[in-house]
């Protein structure tokens, strides 16, 4: 297994502790320190008690943790006593102990494999931004680069953070409170009524944009994209719009004329993989009002195949594009700026294990695709784990970097999945080798309670996972 992302996060995880010990050390105390959520080369932190945290301030900081890196060079660690517990957390965490984190007067629960080592840590630091700050963290050996915005996926973040105001959730010991006080069908309720009100109101604004014939639905895996494409059409047949789906899977090209790797393997992630030529044909005819031929692509003999079935669009019809490239500007090249619209989805999870530890969106896609890959594919949890790294390399190099030239943003987490998938992921993940993912996905599903399944709708995004979806897939 590539080790390159697990080496990166155990590193990020000694700057995030470095930094609350820093702010400790400093304001007496962590609890107005917020690491909200990972964000471009780092992460979004808040004080709570300084809103409109000044560069002064944050220099202060930083120079504290560079002190203490100085100072200590590495992170004590011991096993957690009963008062250490009960001091840190709410009595609505049942899990066996993680051990505890120390570094001067600081001490945390450490809920992953931490690099302990301070003087092997990246190049770090903290830049004033909308009501806080990020914490940017460079990649190993290189000093950081020059600060990339993504306004569009912060706006998001910041609906996450209404939703959880709304659902009264913010934490998995907000979760679990409404969970024992039997208020879990409510939540239900309400995450999945936000999802289907966002996604009608997204149908509304194609509706109103006159001269869209393609959507083109983009985002990283287990995000979700095949059930939201299908309530996508439901909410354009409301508004008068009949649409027609195309899967850019369909468009792969032969295998013999795919190059390989310097290994010798095949990047299916790459776009030099896709049959762009046909592709960008096929949406520049059917935008014309001409036919096309429905094309399949059969992955056992790599091959495409031209289908006898045809697809033109009427006037009033669009075409719903699904694939990992659909933001890709050569995908769209040569079709009217006018003429499409792109959307952006993935699962963007806005839960947090406490103040300094955000639950991963990635971690949470992957418990998605551990679930579905076992019951729809019959893999084990190892080969969807061995695969991960290489399917995150693929999203940094094809998706990520367009995310902002969607037209609109679509999350399609639900706030109480964890508790849905903690039964299905957990037998899967106790089966599987021990390795540092493993053990962090099991540490984190068992700080959950669980939730009956048969309270998810059958038209939740969830189904896509889990199984007995009203949709056909």
């Amino acid at each position: 297994m590539n080790d390159r992302f697990e080496s990166y996060r155990h590193k990020t995880r000694a700057v995030i502790f470095l930094l609350s010990a820093a702010v400790k050390s400093i304001y007496g105390n962590t609890k107005d320190l917020i690491v909200d959520h990972s964000f471009g080369d780092g992460y979004f932190c808040i004080l709570k008690n300084d809103l409109n945290i000044s560069p002064k301030t944050l220099s202060q900081i930083q120079r504290r943790m560079h002190k203490l890196q100085s100072k200590h060079k590495k992170i004590k660690i011991r096993n957690t006593s009963s008062e250490d517990w009960e001091h840190l957390h709410s009595p609505s965490i049942s899990t066996s102990r993680p051990p505890m984190l120390i570094l001067d007067e600081h001490i945390s629960a450490s809920y992953e494999f931490t690099n302990l080592d301070l003087s092997t840590l990246p190049d770090y630091e903290l830049m004033p931004y909308d009501r806080g700050f990020i914490l940017r963290i460079g990649e190993n050996g290189t000093p950081l680069k020059s600060f990339i915005d993504h306004p569009k996926l912060f706006e998001t973040m910041n609906e996450n953070e209404k939703w959880g105001r709304i659902l009264h959730v913010s934490s998995i010991p907000d979760l679990n409170n409404q969970i024992l006080q039997l208020g879990f069908k409510q939540l239900i309720w309400v995450a999945e009524g936000l999802q289907e009100k966002r996604i009608a109101s997204l149908a509304d604004e194609v509706a109103k944009r006159s001269g869209i014939r393609v959507v083109f639905v983009a985002g990283p895996s287990s995000s979700g994209k095949t059930t939201f494409t299908k309530r996508l059409a439901i909410h354009l047949a409301v508004n008068g719009i009949r649409s027609h789906y195309l899967s850019m899977d369909n468009y792969f090209l032969d295998r013999d004329k795919i190059a390989p790797q310097a290994d010798g393997s095949l990047d299916f992630e790459s776009i030099e993989c896709i049959d762009l030529d046909h592709l960008r044909k096929d949406m520049t005819d059917l935008i014309d009002g001409k036919s096309i031929q429905q094309r399949h692509y059969d992955f056992v003999a790599g091959k495409q195949d031209v289908l006898n079935e045809q697809i033109k669009l009427n006037a009033e019809e669009i075409i719903i594009f699904e694939g990992i490239h659909g933001l890709n500007p050569l995908v769209h090249q040569g079709l009217d700026q006018s003429s499409f619209y792109r959307v952006y989805i993935s699962a963007l999870t806005q839960l947090n294990i406490d103040n300094t530890h955000p639950v991963s969106t990635s971690d949470g896609r992957l418990i998605r695709r551990i679930v579905r890959d076992n019951k729809y594919r019959g893999y084990q949890a190892d080969e969807t784990i061995k695969r991960w790294n290489s399917v995150r390399h693929g999203e940094l190099h094809n998706i990520f970097p367009y995310q902002e030239q969607a037209d609109v943003m679509f999350n399609s987490a639900l706030i109480y999945e964890l508790s849905i998938l903690k039964r299905y992921a957990l037998p899967l993940l106790r089966k599987s080798q021990k390795n540092t993912i493993r053990d962090r996905l099991i540490t984190l599903l068992s700080l959950f309670h669980t939730i009956p399944d048969q309270h998810v709708p059958g038209t939740s995004i969830l189904r896509e996972f889990i199984g007995d979806s009203y949709f056909t897939y």
